[in-house]
């Protein structure tokens, strides 16, 4: 039977290191696997906070919409009007996924409180800027055709 450990953790309050009681829970966190670093492995363990649970929230949301925009874009150019239209909603959802990232990296880091390995953070940090980046390419191809 593959069942998840449980284990006592006590969480330091993020200004001052002594004890907190009212911050100890008892979280089951999945058996050890070679896909699940021992952070990945606590962060699913635990519940979000309440700040923790807005930020998810946006996050979703900011995914929901640039899906919604990436599949728009994907629909006949006569039904939107122009290339235009299409380029303006592919820039606009890379900038909602952005966004994303940004929020998918505030609950990683735990508000940049919490620093993690590089190698954790890499692909955040690296499609949260390339999405940038193509949101610019974009926007740069409809101003480069209105002119």
């Amino acid at each position: 039977m593959n069942r998840p450990h449980q284990i006592h953790v006590n969480l330091p309050h993020p200004d001052r290191a002594h004890h907190h009681p009212e911050r100890e829970h008892v979280a089951c966190i999945p058996r050890q696997s070679f896909k699940l670093t021992a952070v990945k492995r606590y962060r699913m363990a635990k519940k979000p906070e309440v700040g923790e649970e807005k930020i998810l929230l946006w996050r979703n949301i900011l995914v929901a919409a640039a899906a919604l925009l990436f599949l728009a874009s994907l629909l006949p150019v006569h039904m939107l009007g122009s290339e235009q239209a299409v380029f303006l909603l592919r820039g606009a959802a890379y900038v909602l996924g952005a966004g994303a990232y940004l929020f998918e990296m505030l609950m990683m880091t735990d508000m940049f409180k919490r620093v993690h390995p590089f190698r954790e953070m890499f692909m955040p940090y690296v499609f949260g800027a390339l999405y940038i980046v193509l949101a610019l390419a974009y926007f740069s191809e409809v101003f480069r055709k209105e002119m």
